[in-house]
């Protein structure tokens, strides 16, 4: 694959991947005439770590450089002979490290290549991993501040010098280094951060600022002491010169993990460790100018210690001046939080767009986005579904080719319709013209830019169908993937570059739906309704029209996909002992029904994770929110004939509610006053005393 590469620069377009990679020369050399009376040399590196995505098909070909450039210019060599004997002088017994590069979509080459160290075991090692490694025993990060650094870390904040012309966002980090200072030889002078109880970081590493190391999901941060006495393990390990990163066979990755332990919720690494004193936090010494001739009216330093001693001894009330005091009141102000001040754009966005939505509505929406990675909304045609999805990312500041909808069809049987399909008579992947495909892949490669998707009239086909993949991808926290074809033919595909054969979706993909119920459209199953918010917006009252203000542009900031994140809660369960109470009794009176529907485990998990995620001050508390989550996780499921029903839920003659659901709601009115689970009911109970049926 590389053998008919030319020398020429200007022969044909490079495109170079992110990142580093390591390597071994191959002891082989093979001339090339760029031009007429120019003799150059080729040679041939093989990968030592991980490739980015598209560059697979090099484990088999190498990479190509040319001796012309990496130091030896043209017509240096009488022959290969003498060629690959300067070779292997120079590069044979080495590690190196060089930028990996495609040139005419076809050829494998390298760029910028720099000559590394050696280890002892350098040709029994394999599978090299590369672990970004800041500062040196030298010049340690942020000077030798460890708790500094270990507080970027924990905040989200970038951490200088690692960038893209170091690493690529393809390769998961497992772990990162640190130098710091060898604090009383307990701590020092190297520190290895790692997921405490997952393999990975997230893959968002490079972004804007440097690089952002976040365990998945908000999980704990670990951190050990690299031992560098182990003289075996460091016999291994090659710490590269000049590049800030380290590689480690895979063999030995877990030794470098192996007495990780918590970091401490303040980020005080130096405590944790019985370190004493901590030089970062030393005061400077007070400076006392040298003794003056004192004059009449003036005070020396020999006056300090008296006045110091007077104002310490009694309390002196200095009035403020009204400037001051108004000065003083805007910075003990609390400043509203950034959810807040995105709630309030939102609203002001659906005011001046000339929408009528319930308060409650928009707040719902947002919470349930936060909570789940699929929300659906529901209700006759012409409330505003749409327009809903629309304004929220209005509010977001996001343009419109990252809203995207996908007008479901109802010939879509398969992720094929929406994602597109491999055409093995051409090896080219054809993706869908929805468009789907080039959304994901694109939110793959940036992963701080919000991307918001909907399926606009969801249920027009099934859905248990042609969005089968992403249900079974979407409840998983940890790394989901959508796969576009079977990996095997990533190689063979001319088109493979630019559709891989896998997409990671992270959390900065916002998927929606809507649907109207009518006799046009499908009904969702458990399969769906286990995994989704389904969310019926409430329809104002036409007069309330007349409470609009004119339209208004509003002009509203991006957001970040890290911002954005920031808001959710994932730990913990989220439902208290009475709210599981409830949870277990309604369980026992759908199970009593006969019914095969029920609430599992992943429900309750989810209604605690949207319980967690109620805005602080935002106008809507826990008590409508345990009543939101029965109507929406719950209730959804109680459907079928009023023989499959009657002991749940009836109506009597006077429209009174009751059943076994109301008798359970009833007994836990100290959650909620359960408002809108009872109109639900109420409803159900109608459809069931006039059509024996409910859905």
């Amino acid at each position: 694959m590389g053998n008919n590469y030319s020398s020429d620069s200007s022969f044909s377009a490079l495109r170079q991947a992110d990142g580093k990679v390591l390597g071994r020369v191959r002891l082989l050399v093979k001339g090339s005439t760029p031009t007429a009376g120019m003799k150059d040399y080729r040679f041939f590196v093989d990968a030592l770590s991980p490739l980015p995505r598209g560059f697979e098909d090099s484990e088999k070909h190498g990479f190509t450089g040319f001796m012309s450039r990496v130091g030896f210019g043209f017509n240096s060599f009488a022959n290969e002979e003498e060629a690959l004997g300067r070779l292997q002088e120079r590069m044979g017994n080495c590690f190196v490290t060089f930028t990996p590069a495609i040139r005419n979509n076809k050829y494998f080459v390298l760029d910028d290549l720099q000559i590394e160290g050696t280890t002892p075991f350098m040709d029994l090692d394999t599978g090299f991993y590369p672990v970004p490694a800041f500062g040196t025993v030298d010049q340690p990060a942020f000077d030798g501040d460890i708790n500094k650094f270990c507080s970027h870390l924990i905040l989200g904040k970038p951490l200088p010098g690692l960038s893209k012309k170091y690493w690529n966002n393809d390769v998961p980090a497992k772990m990162i280094i640190a130098a710091t200072r060898n604090f009383e030889g307990r701590l020092g002078p190297w520190v290895v951060f790692a997921p405490l109880y997952d393999k990975a970081f997230d893959h968002a590493v490079i972004g804007q600022g440097g690089a952002y190391f976040r365990v998945r999901d908000g999980g704990p941060l670990g951190y050990g002491i690299v031992d560098e006495r182990n003289s075996e393990l460091f016999s291994h390990i090659l710490c590269c010169g000049k590049l800030p990163l380290w590689f480690v066979p895979d063999e030995f990755l877990p030794d470098l993990r192996m007495n990780l332990k918590p970091v401490p919720p303040d980020g005080d690494l130096l405590k944790d460790s019985g370190v004493e004193r901590n030089p970062f936090l030393e005061e400077e010494p007070l400076f006392i100018p040298p003794a003056e001739e004192k004059t009449e009216g003036s005070i020396t330093a020999m006056d300090i210690d008296p006045i110091v001693e007077s104002l310490a001894s009694e309390e002196i009330e200095m009035p403020l001046s009204t400037e001051e005091e108004e000065i003083l009141s805007q910075e003990t102000e609390e400043k509203p939080s950034e959810e807040k001040v995105f709630l309030d754009r939102l609203s002001e966005a659906a005011a001046g767009s000339g929408l009528l939505y319930a308060k409650e509505d928009l707040l719902n929406f947002h919470i349930s986005l936060k909570s789940s990675r699929l929300t659906i909304l529901a209700g006759m045609s012409g409330t505003g579904k749409s327009g809903l999805v629309r304004l929220y990312g209005k509010a977001l500041g996001l343009p419109e080719e990252r809203v995207r909808f996908l007008a479901v069809r109802p010939s879509w049987m398969d992720d094929g319709d929406i994602l597109g399909y491999v055409d093995t008579k051409n090896n080219i992947y054809r993706s869908a013209d929805t468009g789907l495909s080039e959304t994901l892949i694109d939110a793959a490669a940036h992963p701080d830019r919000l991307y918001l998707i909907c399926f606009d009239e969801m249920n027009l086909a099934r859905a248990e169908h042609y969005f089968a993949q992403f249900i079974s991808v979407l409840e998983k926290e940890e790394n989901p993937v959508i796969r576009l074809y079977n990996p095997a033919l990533s190689g063979k595909l001319y088109n493979g570059d630019k559709y891989p054969a896998e997409i990671r979706v992270g959390r900065n993909v916002l998927f929606t739906g809507t649907v109207n119920v009518d006799e046009s459209t499908y009904h969702f199953s458990d399969k769906i309704l286990d995994r989704a918010n389904v969310i019926t917006l409430h329809q104002g009252r036409f007069h309330d029209l007349l409470a609009l203000g004119p339209k208004e542009e509003i002009n509203c900031p991006e957001m970040s996909a890290s911002l954005w994140e920031s808001f959710r809660k994932v730990d913990g369960l989220g439902l208290s002992e009475t709210e599981l109470d409830l949870l277990d009794e309604l369980n026992d009176a759908f199970k009593k029904s006969g019914g095969a529907s029920g609430i599992g485990f992943r429900i309750a998990a989810q209604m605690g994770r949207y319980l967690e995620n109620i805005p602080e001050d935002a106008g809507f508390d826990r008590a409508q929110g345990i009543d939101a989550q029965i109507v929406q996780r719950v209730l959804t499921k109680l459907r079928g004939s009023s023989q499959q029903l009657e002991g749940l839920i009836s109506i009597g003659e006077k429209g009174s509610l009751s059943g076994a659901i109301p008798e359970v709601l009833d007994r836990f009115s100290a959650l909620s006053d359960f408002h809108e689970s009872r109109e639900t009911l109420a409803k159900k109970a109608g459809e069931l005393k006039l059509y024996d049926y409910t859905i």
